[in-house]
């Protein structure tokens, strides 16, 4: 699954240090266990502790032990493979028969390793560190030699785009291990794009919690100075992933604290009004917006196009009017900012203001019955007769109707259109085709993009959807049809 949307993903980059050295599972690496004697009434499986309970031998762990030795020696992965199942079946048994050994949960993770059963064998790891939390030392190396192994064999699935096989890798690297924050900064962006915005968060934070540990004193300053690098846009991402979704109250305050560092950022203002007003907080969202408004040269487009839209959500048609308006002056293709500039000034009943803003989305989108409509309304309040008389007859001379036009701008270059054509006046299985005309940001031509579609019959819609690839990004088009 290729994502085109969304927030653009930082490439997985090379750790510089070596993965494991062989293939199946890595080798257990230590001496045969022995029981500490207690006394009476401790628990099954060892005593409790300080260092937690004791490593136990029975005839279960030594044959999974043995399992897993025969399987290191096996050269063939498919051979070795059941050897290791043997292993990870007799461990189970261990566990089974002693539920507190510390040393049937490792073994059991070391088979989980050899079997590729990532989840199984870090929570296995988990429950023998928490039985024996002298395991930890034993542990570290061999989980972060693991986790380096998988994070990088995520690297060609984010570059291939295959975004949804990267996080599953990268969920089996946390499984693993989670000293390290680089699988969590990508995993939570992935997961943001793919809508996982719970997991998301939870993410980032465990990346961030990372940043704020001693494990950072711990470790060289030229990894700690990397790892800061890819989580600066984790701050404003746990805000963006909060607000979509639906953690509204909690993006609020991720947002204020973005704009108590950077109180100029448009985006951030952008996105804290349009929080506020999703909770009722609507005058001060029109506050913000009001501030970003003072300085309108300095916004985008987009940024414009935004703002209108929380206007006119709020109905504050008249504020909205103008955001639309200045979206529409910054680039004269931006039919969306255009359409909805006319459609404010019509819910305002600013009926002198319309026709100039119903022109201009009459030129960029010629077949719309709904743009005729709104002009009509209009001039025919003006009293204005004869214009009132060509708006009509023009609208009834469409052939068809386009309507629904829908432009997905992609944040990589490129867009997708889709809409639907009503048929009027052509007879049933007539072709018409859509010539889309794209525009760069700066208004000028990208490319074009034809959708042919056949009309059904009289009053019946046909919906089409076309992609186009640029490595442009799009900030606005136009149509012209013709019937075939």
């Amino acid at each position: 699954m290729k994502i085109r949307f969304g927030l653009v993903l930082m490439m997985a980059v090379g750790l510089g240090m070596g993965g494991c050295a062989s293939g199946g599972a890595p080798a257990t690496g230590f001496p045969e266990a022995r029981t500490r004697g207690g006394p009476s009434g401790t628990l099954p499986g060892g005593e409790e502790i300080g260092q937690g309970y004791s490593p136990r031998n029975t005839d279960n762990t030594r044959m999974a032990q043995q399992f897993l030795e025969n399987g290191d020696r096996e050269d063939v992965a498919e051979l070795a493979r059941p050897i290791y199942e043997q292993a990870l079946a007799v461990s189970m048994l261990a566990i089974r028969e002693d539920s507190v050994n510390p040393l049937a949960y490792r073994l059991a993770a070391m088979a989980n390793l050899a079997v590729e059963d990532y989840q199984a064998a870090g929570q296995n790891f988990d429950r023998a560190e928490e039985l024996r939390p002298l395991y930890q030392f034993d542990f570290e190396s061999i989980r972060e030699e693991v986790w380096i192994d998988l994070y990088q064999s995520a690297t060609p699935s984010v570059n291939a785009g295959d975004y949804e096989q990267a996080a599953a890798i990268y969920e089996n690297a946390n499984a693993i291990y989670r000293g390290r924050p680089e699988a969590m900064i990508m995993l939570s962006q992935i997961q943001a794009q793919l809508g996982q915005y719970d997991e998301s968060v939870e993410n980032i934070d465990g990346a961030l919690a990372i940043l704020d540990s001693d494990a950072v004193l711990e470790t060289d300053e030229e990894t700690v100075t990397s790892w800061r690098e890819q989580a600066e846009p984790l701050p404003v991402l746990r805000a963006q992933a909060l607000a979509a979704g639906g953690r509204f109250e909690e993006a609020i305050a991720d947002y204020r604290a973005l704009l108590l560092l950077d109180p100029s950022n448009t985006q951030s203002m952008r996105d804290l009004a349009t929080m506020l007003i999703e909770t009722g907080e609507v005058e001060e969202g029109f506050e913000v917006y009001d501030q970003l408004l003072q300085e309108p040269t300095t916004l985008t487009g987009e940024d414009l196009y935004a703002i209108g839209v929380g206007f006119y959500q709020g109905n504050a048609y008249d504020r909205a009017a103008n955001a639309f308006m200045l979206a529409g002056d910054k680039n004269r293709y931006d039919r969306d900012s255009i359409e909805l500039w006319a459609r404010s000034l019509q819910l305002d009943s600013a009926y002198a203001e319309v026709p100039e803003a119903a022109d201009r989305w009459i030129e960029l989108d010629p077949s719309s019955v709904t743009a005729y409509l709104v002009l009509a309304q209009a001039v025919n309040s003006l009293e204005d007769t004869e214009r009132t008389g060509e708006v009509v007859r023009a609208m009834e001379a469409l052939e068809v109707d386009v309507s629904n036009l829908s432009l997905t701008k992609y944040g990589d270059g490129g867009a997708r259109i889709t809409g639907q054509v009503m048929n009027r006046l052509l007879d049933a299985g007539t072709q018409v085709t859509l010539t889309f005309t794209f525009y760069s940001e700066e208004a000028s031509p990208v490319g074009t993009l034809d959708q042919t579609v056949a009309v059904g019959e009289e009053n019946m819609a046909e919906i089409f959807a076309g992609e186009f690839d640029s490595p442009q990004i799009i900030g606005g088009y136009s149509y012209e049809l013709r019937v075939n």
